[in-house]
């Protein structure tokens, strides 16, 4: 699970938000720009699952050698977002672990890292686009409890800021029971599965009587330049 707040301020608002144990919380501009590269995030999506995962093992998922692999390891580390784990037996290769359950960014100066920001949240969801695509592909192959389980779907509500808390809320509440499931944990027949949030505020659309606090917004487009995997910590 990749939890990345892009605005903190939301998450410190929230009455039963993460507790501070789990939340990794970024507010140095350079740590936040460390971010910005596939495969970082990569790593912190496979280890924030709660798997103990090595350099080599995790080079499955980041599609680079054992030895790049270390290097981002050893710059997410710097910034305290994973740490080394216990040797495993056989002693040839360290497992490493997540800090915490959510990465939170709280930058310093509001718009100072907006760049990275928005690099993070291309990312994010090519990602995301990545997984839903896959599954498309092979749809036709996959048994049919789980074509029928399956679901990609968006809709538009018109709710207040109080209850689109509520309902994003309500939505880590329904899934806090399945969160970290180590190996011996998950049940037989389970698989890794991708649900994806998206909660935001149309920028193109105010409510009755209201004015928009951004006059003229228009959804918002990478910014010429934005990194995208290099000029990384």
């Amino acid at each position: 699970m990749l939890n990345i707040f892009l605005s903190s301020d939301r998450v410190r608002s929230m009455p039963n938000g993460p507790a501070d144990r789990d939340r990794v919380v970024l507010s140095d501009p350079r740590a936040i720009r460390a971010l910005a590269h596939p495969a970082r995030l990569a790593i912190i999506e496979a280890l924030t699952a709660g798997d103990e995962l090595t350099a080599t093992e995790l080079a499955a998922v980041t599609g680079l050698s054992p030895s790049a692999t270390s290097y981002h390891l050893k710059a997410l580390a710097k910034w305290g977002i994973v740490e080394a784990g216990q040797a495993r037996a056989d002693g040839r290769d360290r497992p490493w672990k997540s800090t915490g359950r959510s990465v939170e960014i709280s930058s310093r100066v509001p718009g100072s890292t907006a760049v990275a920001e928005i690099a993070i949240l291309d990312m994010f969801l090519d990602r995301n686009r990545a997984i839903a695509t896959e599954f498309l592909d092979h749809e036709a192959s996959e048994p049919p409890e789980w074509r029928d389980a399956a679901a990609l779907a968006s809709h538009d509500y018109w709710l207040t800021a109080a209850e689109l808390a509520e309902a994003a809320q309500a939505i880590r509440d329904a899934l806090a029971p399945y969160e970290q499931r180590l190996r011996d944990a998950r049940p037989a027949g389970s698989r890794l599965v991708r649900i994806a949030r998206i909660m935001v505020p149309r920028a193109d659309t105010v409510g009755p009587g209201e004015h928009s606090t951004s006059p003229g917004a228009s959804p918002r487009t990478p910014r010429p330049g934005a990194p995208r995997g290099g000029d990384v910590a």
